[in-house]
């Protein structure tokens, strides 16, 4: 499987260097995992390619609606962001409880969109940074403390990245 992981750590990269200028991958990149998430919990676990097949479908959704409706599809991609964070933070704790994780998934996604609806290109600076650190942090071989570093260091140089950009004029051509 060494072609996921480079394609994880090329699509992490790309969001942590580019994330709000290339909004639209990111908000596909959100569909995607949200898909795998959704359709893991209803899908049989013989089922991958259903399980890719939905998530593709809900990526290019994304992708082809944040082109559109950019301001919606964004509000939209950060709830789904917030959720997703909160769902792998509490699958690389290993807590089990089903019942709160949704709960709190929930409270992320919420959190996620009003800071999407407040902060439109600072949010996807932030969320298009930790969602491309955690990518990143995926394809690479790291144990848990490791990895929880790893992931803050990258998120952090993504979003100074990112808002060196945000800051720059743009060159007339």
């Amino acid at each position: 499987m060494m072609d996921d992981h480079m394609l994880e750590l090329g699509i992490g990269v790309l969001l942590l260097l580019w994330g709000r200028k290339l909004f639209w991958l990111f908000v596909g990149v959100v569909g995607f995992l949200t898909g795998i998430q959704i359709a893991s919990q209803f899908l049989p676990a013989e089922s991958r390619i259903g399980v890719l097949a939905i998530a593709l479908a809900l990526g290019l959704l994304g992708a082809i609606l944040a082109i559109f409706v950019q301001h919606l599809v964004v509000i939209f991609a950060g709830f789904l962001a917030g959720a997703h964070l909160i769902i792998r933070i509490f699958t690389l704790y290993n807590w089990q409880s089903d019942q709160y994780v949704w709960w709190l998934a929930l409270l992320g996604g919420i959190l996620g969109g009003i800071l999407a609806l407040m902060l439109l290109d600072w949010a996807l600076i932030i969320f298009s940074s930790l969602i491309g650190a955690n990518l990143v942090s995926q394809a690479l071989p790291f144990d848990q403390a490791a990895t929880v570093l790893f992931v803050i260091v990258l998120a952090i140089s993504g979003i100074l990245i990112q808002s060196r950009l945000l800051q720059r004029p743009i060159a007339a051509v």
